[in-house]
């Protein structure tokens, strides 16, 4: 039986958390031992990782060697791993501590995870070029690079040029049966069903550009007569957003519902969903809104980070003046996630 490691920080909200939960619960442990290790013992995830993953934890670093150059940090860091592996990936890509953890295990295999456009992230996020610059010497470490989608794999080839390494695309997993048993409970939201409800989820950062919605609803609020927006989540733009939308007077057009533990019942009651954002990894909400059943507006920019399972569209306020309520049909994405089955026992 192979034995795989795989490295991430923690388990709690957040893509790529999530991202990491399908991942290991996808992995035939009929063929495979796995061992999942994280840094954080604050793991919302935590109990829906299939009991059969072994579960380990690393002692958190120092937060100054957080910033260090890989090659600075290996020099005086080891963690405490003997056991031998065929297989390591650190999953997170973005952290030291993961990072260092699989480049230091012994395992003729290691396998980066690609969440992100780096390139426009390098251009939009000023902390993470500076952060780039320090860790950008790992990437010599691994055999293997896997991106979420062809969007976020190419921005990283072409930024690091790892041409001579191994590359594929095995987008994220959808957990169809989880969504489908989470929209069984009962929104406690409110909404008009009269209305044309249109969602949007994510965290609220400047990546996924709730101010570029909002200002794009205040463009064309005069024509949205039947309209309803609702902006599901939390993050550090939060209240920027707040503002902006009574600044805007948009109180009676978007409701801003704060984080939902389970969104699902509340998206399940919408018309539509939409997302603006600047750049993505892969755009999972995009696909849970699709197996819903909800008509999905995106810009046609973002179709790289769903490999055309969606397209795109260039006349966004058409979309949204053209929308029609419709009965859902819930849509398993059963040839879309066999697909990522069968690649991730290939990888």
């Amino acid at each position: 039986m192979k034995k795989v490691a795989i490295f991430q920080v923690d388990l709690n909200i957040g893509g790529i958390q999530k991202s990491c939960v399908n991942l290991v619960n996808n992995i035939d442990t009929s063929k495979y031992e796995v061992d999942l290790y994280l840094i954080s013992k604050e793991n919302v995830f935590i109990n829906d990782i299939n009991k059969k993953i072994n579960i380990k934890y690393l002692d958190p670093l120092p937060y100054i060697t957080k910033l260090l150059p890989i090659s600075l940090l290996s020099l005086f860091y080891s963690p405490k791993i003997d056991k031998k592996y065929d297989i390591v990936i650190d999953f997170n890509s973005y952290s030291n501590e993961t990072a260092i953890a699989a480049i230091k295990t012994e395992a003729s295999t290691k396998i980066m995870w690609v969440h992100n456009d780096v390139e426009i992230k390098i251009k939009e996020e000023i902390l993470y070029r500076v952060l780039h610059i320090m860790f950008k010497s790992k990437y010599k470490y691994f055999n293997k690079f896997v991106g979420v989608s062809t969007g976020a794999l190419d921005s990283f080839i072409r930024l690091n040029k790892v041409k001579d390494k191994e590359t594929l695309v095995i987008p994220n997993f959808i957990d169809t049966k989880e969504i489908k048993e989470k929209i069984k409970a009962k929104s406690n939201i409110k909404i008009d069903e009269n209305k044309i409800n249109i969602c949007s989820t994510g965290r609220i950062v400047h990546q996924k550009g709730f101010d570029i919605l909002v200002n794009f609803i205040n463009s064309i609020k005069d024509e949205l007569t039947n309209h309803h927006f609702y902006i599901i989540g939390d993050g550090s733009e939060k209240t920027h957003i707040e503002s902006l939308i009574k600044e805007l007077k948009l109180e009676n057009l978007v409701t801003l519902t704060g984080f939902l533990d389970n969104p699902y019942p509340l998206m399940n009651n919408m018309d539509a969903f939409i997302l603006m954002s600047r750049y993505e990894g892969q755009g999972m909400v995009f696909l849970e809104a699709k197996s819903l059943g909800l008509d999905v507006i995106m810009p046609k920019a973002l179709e790289k980070y769903v490999d055309k399972e969606i397209k795109g569209v260039e006349d966004i306020k058409s979309a949204i003046l053209n929308l029609k309520k419709h009965p859902h049909k819930f849509d398993e994405l059963e040839n879309y996630n066999k697909k990522i089955k069968d690649k991730i026992n290939n990888l």
